[in-house]
This record gives C-alpha cells, structure tokens and sequence, in this order.
C-alpha cells in the first residue's frame, strides 16, 4: 500500500461542489455509531453510567468510621476494640498504564470497626467479631482514580461496606504471653457489595501495653466480586489479582474512647509541590475551552467526571495531570496518517504544563469554591436548538425478554420539505436503555406501522434489524427517477441513534437529513433489563431548518464486514469453540440474523470461514472488506465501529494505487472512544472507487471471557467489523 497524501482530493479530479462556508467550528455529527453496533456499545456504556444515576459525588467522602456488632466478653477473656485511628485496610494491585508501564497501585481506608476477644489461658478459644471496612473512604495517591473504582467498580456509593465474618482460627494455640508474636489463620467469608466469597488471611498479632496489635494478609480476584479486572480503555488495566493488608490496634474499649471519624490516610497523599499557576487565569480558561462541553452536568461526560464547579476540578486535579500528560484527555485515537483530520483537540504543550504545574501545587484556588465551570461560547455554539420534543408512550418491557428490541413512531408533522439538522436523545430510564436508533419513514411507511403499533398490547411494536414497514422509502420519491447506487451501503434510512453518555449532536452547517411532507421517524429502542422493568418514556427533541439554494442532504454509508475469531488454543476444545456451536447459540439469542450476518458477509467480501481463520495467531485476528463508493460526492467525515476486542481499524480510500489515500487510522482502538472524524479538507469521491476498510481484534484485551468462537453478531461477547462515512451525493 502507498504512502497516502495527506492533502485534499487530487487536482486531476472532477471538483468537488463547494460546500457552504462555516462560520463556526463543525462538530461532526454522530451517525456512526446508530448503526447496528450500538447494541453492545450501549450495553457496556451502560455497565459503565448506571452507577453515575444512583449517585453523583464520588471524589470525595465522609470520614465517619461504620459500626460493627460488639461482643460481648464471656468469663476470662478481655474484650478489644479496633480503633480505627491506628488502622488500616490497604490494596496493592498491578496496573498497565497507558498500555506501556507497569506499576502497583495502592490505596488505603481506616474506616474500620470491630471487636475481638482474647483468652490468655486458652488462645484457641479467642473470638473475632464481624469486621466492617468502609470502602468508599478508600484513598490512592490519585484522586481520578479513587473516583473511578468508586464509581464504576466498587460501587461504593452503593455498597459502601465490606465485612469480614470469621469463621475459624488455626494455629493459635497455648497461652498468651505479653510482647510474643503468634502466627496463625483466620478463614470466614467475605461480602463486598452484593457477593459473598470465602476468605482466607495470613494474621501475625501481639498483645502488649494493653492494645492487640494484628497484621492480616490476602489475596482475593477482583472478578469474584464483579468489581474487576479494572479497565479503563486506552489508560490503565488491572490485573485480577489484588493483595489486601490489614492492620489492626485494638484497644479496650472501657478504658479508651473509640474515635466515629478518621482524617484521609496521610500515606497515600501527594505533597504539593512547586508554584501554582492562577486558576482563575490559567486553568479556568484551559477547562472551560477543552472540557467543559463533554464535562459540565448533561453533556457527553458529565455524569461520568463532572466539571461544574471550580470544586469539582479541584477534586480531580492529580488526576487532570494523570489524564493530560498520557495523552488519555482530551480524547482522539486516531492517528497522523491520512488525510488530515479536523478539530484535533490536543492540548498545546503551554497547557498541558500549566495544569501539570498546578496539579503539582496541590490543585489550588483563587476564586470561591463554588465558582461555576462553563463551556466557552464556540463550544455552547454547537448545542442543537429543540424545536420540537417528541417522546414514546410509556412503555414497560418483561424479564422474559431481556433483550427488547422495541420501535415507536415519532410523528414530528412535516408538511413541507425540512431538514434535521440536529438532536438531542431525551433519556428517560437509562438503566433500561442500551441503545437508540432512528430511521425516516415515509408517509406511506407511516401508514402502515397503524397495524404493528400496540398489537400486543403495548406501546410499539417489537423489531430487530429496523422498523421492517410496508410502503415507498423515503428517498424514493413518486415521480423521480431512482438514483443508481453501486455496492452494498448498509442500514437504509437510518438518520440518528444514541448511546448512553452520547452528546447531542449538531450537523455541519449547511447540511442536514432532507425530511419530505409527511416523513416520521421511527426511535428503535434496544432494551436490557437486569431489574424488574419500568415504564419508560424516552423521546428526541429535534432541531430543523427549512431548505435554502445552498443547504446539501447527508447520506450516511455504512460498510460491514464479517468476523472471524478463534478461541485461543488452550480453549479450542470448549463447546463454544465449535464454530457450528457457536452459530447455533447466536441463532437461539438473535434468531436468524445470528447467522446470517455472518454468512452474508462473508460473501459480499469475498472472504471464507477458513481463510480468515488462518489469520488468527493465537491471540490476533485479522478481517477486511474491499467496498465500492455508490455515487459521486463528498466525503466529510468517517468512523469506525467493533467492539470490546477491538485492535486497530482503518480506512483506506484506492489501496494499493497511486491515489492511495487513509482516511482514518486507529491504531490502539477504544471501545469508549467510539469517535466520528471529519477529514479537515472534504473529499471529493466518485462512483465505483475502491474503500477497504481492516479490522483487528486481540483477545488478551479480555483473557477473562467465556470461550468461544465469535463472529459478526449483537452481543457483547460478539464482534463487529464495520465502518460509517458521510457523503454529500453531487447530484443535489
């Protein structure tokens, strides 16, 4: 493959139609990922979100130390009580960070209570109470961090205590003598969040000066807890493995008040260091120009890290510089290679030392706490009006259907020739909603959904791969010859989607999807229920223009390709593993289409079962598809899409030619950074040129997945290959 240019279409090209002039930054709109895919990427956003709905402050907490049962002393024994000012619960983990650098990662609480007895002339007898850890006050030398376990792993605003109930202790034996270290084990069982799992520690204890002394060692596997292996994407991965040390003074409690508070564990606390550049001079500005829009509460991120308050950024500030100097934040994936790509939000290196420097300086304010962060104008700029707001009727689900594919006609009333030219997804019960799709129906197409809507009963009716309506097509229109269109383009019709955490999403001006007198629009809703289901009521609110001379309808495309993973050797024999198996168990799950994907892509990309199989190493995989432009236009932006696996991605436009050209690379793909790229220069295409788009997935990304063979299909345990461009028809 050559060299691609990385400037605009080639001169000895037809030109490309001029689009309208910009007179603002263009966020490029986000059709990519509506497409099939949203499946699973809502699925694990949501794993990722729904602890975000429960509660909102995660980067700081209270200090009161929880209650425990007492025991209560029995003829002989002395009674202890752990004072939590002299002890501690500490985790020591490994972490990849930034995919390159391994180091351990500690983190401690003192939030501890518990009683324990001792019976000097007969040690074997001694009792220990349940001990009760508070594991939201867990504290790291990165405030992110701390955030982000408590937040989407421990669910610790949740869950906020663990407990330890001792069931045996071996090796204790004999009586006790004062200032002698004894060695023993404790067993019981362990309950962190909902799950309860056996437990075995290491203890060495002392009783000397009137105090018990005890240092306890474990180690426990995060998954048994569902609280890991920690993976933040493109940042840090944990191993499963994590080392628990507890420390314990325990005092009589007659003779000494037991504090109910400890301060934040001095250990792990960074000094701060060096001058502090002005917040509100410096990083103010920095926040409110390159954080604001996704971080402020109701935007893209603003549930997962918040930024409305000069407080919140203080909160975060080690991990601001933790996020900033990997590269992690402001996200972007892609890489240099190609055609250049718009709106690249890089920090500059200026900024990126000021809030260095400031982090260093202990993240320090010179304006009131409460100071409001707020999106610097450009940024507020690309917030889409809400002309109209439409919601579904209220719609319950089932347990016996855990996966839902539900649609619903919105109705906006369109009497003339309108463009969309922008969205807002209104979530309303998000910890039932994976994803959202949204097709253009016409005004025949409408008219028949009158016999599908409630006729079971309830609100919509079900639907997988789209609203399936009798009728015209919308881009079809009576009395207009039909446009030729080369090749296969993917979902027809489809116009929006959402995923949870997903921004609203603004057109570039000048352009919009044409809605003709009586087009509607059908919301595909993709419903999980872990709970008991309730009504929901989620809509879309829509911004739309009338037409000018100048204003261009979008078409999106949407290339797929097939998918074809082996299990790893060591696994090859699991019955998943069996390629036939594990198209049977997609065919249970999804129905056809759990096969039929498959098998329909493979043939329009010319590829076998075995030939893409061979590919696989062992841990790599490797697919592509070599697809045709349908007409002639402009390109203005691309994505791309898979899943949890995902490896790398990349679109290339004429490989293996001299006009060779990619554009789009991502080399380390991010599931959570599922981006659309507007190429700086639009592109000027024609009809019958070649696209190949590759796909890689690495399966070492989740060593801990059930084994199986997975090809293209919806589930999180499934993979995806496909990728999404936006085209601006010349015939318009």
């Amino acid at each position: 493959m050559t060299d691609p240019d990385t400037s605009a279409a080639d001169p000895s090209e037809a030109p490309a139609p001029e689009l309208p002039k910009q007179s603002h930054r263009l966020r490029w709109f986000s059709l990519g990922v509506v497409v099939l895919g949203l499946a699973v990427a809502g699925g694990v956003a949501w794993k990722q979100v729904k602890p975000v709905v429960d509660a909102r402050r995660y980067s700081s907490v209270t200090q009161t130390v929880p209650t425990a049962p007492h025991l209560t002393p029995k003829e002989g024994e002395s009674l202890y009580r752990i004072d939590p000012t002299a002890s501690s619960l500490t985790y020591d983990i490994d972490e990849t960070f930034v995919g390159r650098k391994t180091t351990t990662a500690t983190g401690t609480t003192s939030g501890i209570a518990g009683d324990l007895t001792v019976s000097p002339q007969d040690l074997a007898s001694s009792r220990v109470g349940d001990i009760v850890v508070n594991v939201e006050q867990f504290h790291s030398d990165n405030n992110l961090r701390d955030a982000r376990i408590r937040q989407d792993f421990l669910s610790s605003h949740r869950f906020p205590l663990a407990t330890f109930s001792v069931d045996h202790l071996s090796g204790l034996t004999g009586t006790l003598t004062e200032g002698k270290t004894y060695t023993f084990t404790m067993t019981g069982d362990v309950t962190l969040k909902d799950t309860t799992a056996p437990a075995t520690w290491k203890v060495t204890a002392k009783v000397e000066d009137g105090r018990l002394v005890a240092t306890a060692t474990t180690t426990a596997k995060l998954s048994r807890f569902k609280a890991g292996p920690i993976s933040i994407a493109g940042l840090v991965r944990t191993d499963d493995d994590v080392k628990l040390t507890l420390k314990l003074t325990a005092v009589d409690p007659a003779k000494n008040t037991i504090a109910d508070k400890t301060s934040r564990p001095e250990a792990v606390q960074t000094a701060a260091t060096g001058t502090s550049p002005s917040y509100s001079k410096v990083i103010e500005p920095i926040i409110e120009k390159s954080c604001a829009s996704c971080h402020n509460t109701g935007q893209m991120a603003g549930s997962h890290v918040r930024m409305d308050t000069a407080a919140d950024v203080k909160a975060i500030s080690d991990g601001i510089k933790t996020v900033t100097q990997t590269g992690y934040m402001p996200p972007w994936p892609a890489s240099d290679k190609g055609v250049k790509l718009a709106h690249n939000p890089k920090l500059s290196t200026k900024d990126l030392a000021a809030l260095a420097a400031w982090s260093d300086a202990g993240g320090q304010l010179d304006v009131p706490a409460s100071t409001k962060v707020t999106m610097a104008p450009q940024a507020a700029a690309l917030q889409p009006r809400k002309d109209v707001s439409l919601r579904i009727p209220a719609y319950t689900g089932s347990l016996n259907n855990v996966n839902d594919y539900r649609c619903f006609v919105l109705d906006p009333k369109i009497t003339q020739d309108t463009y969309l030219t922008g969205y807002t997804f209104i979530a309303d019960q998000v910890q039932e909603l994976h994803h959202a799709q949204v097709f253009q129906i016409s005004d025949e197409q409408l008219a028949s959904s009158a016999s599908k809507d409630g006729a079971d009963g309830k609100a919509g009716w079900p639907c997988y791969g789209g609203p399936e309506l009798f009728g015209r097509r919308p881009d079809r229109l009576p009395g207009q010859p039909r446009r030729p269109s080369i090749g296969f383009t993917g979902q027809p019709n489809l116009v929006a989607g959402w995923v949870p955490g997903q921004a609203p999403v603004l057109m570039p001006k000048g352009t919009g999807m044409l809605l003709h007198k009586g087009d509607a629009l059908v919301l595909q809703l993709h419903y999980h229920y872990s709970d008991q289901p309730v009504p929901d009521r989620s809509g879309l609110a829509l911004q739309l223009d009338k037409p000018t001379p100048t204003m261009k309808g979008i078409r999106v495309i949407n290339p797929l390709g097939p998918v074809e993973i082996p299990c790893a050797p060591k696994d090859a024999k699991a019955p998943l593993c069996n390629r036939d198996a594990s198209l049977q168990d997609n065919a249970k799950r999804f129905g056809p289409a759990g096969t039929n994907n498959e098998s329909g892509l493979l043939g329009l990309c010319n590829h076998t079962p075995e030939e893409l199989a061979a590919r696989f190493d062992g841990t790599v995989a490797h697919s592509d598809c070599l697809v045709t432009v349908p007409e002639d236009g402009v390109i203005l932006g691309a994505m791309g899409h898979m899943h949890t696996l995902g490896k790398s991605f990349r679109f290339t436009l004429n490989p293996g030619t001299k006009d060779s050209k990619i554009l789009l690379d991502i080399p380390t793909w991010s599931f959570n950074w599922q981006m659309n790229y507007g190429l700086e220069t639009p592109l000027h295409v024609k009809a019958g040129e070649k696209l190949l788009m590759e796909c890689s997935w690495d399966r070492s990304i989740d060593p801990l997945r059930t084994p199986k063979y997975i090809v293209f299909a919806e589930g999180t345990e499934d993979e995806m290959c496909f990728g999404t461009y936006s085209l601006v028809p010349d015939h318009q």
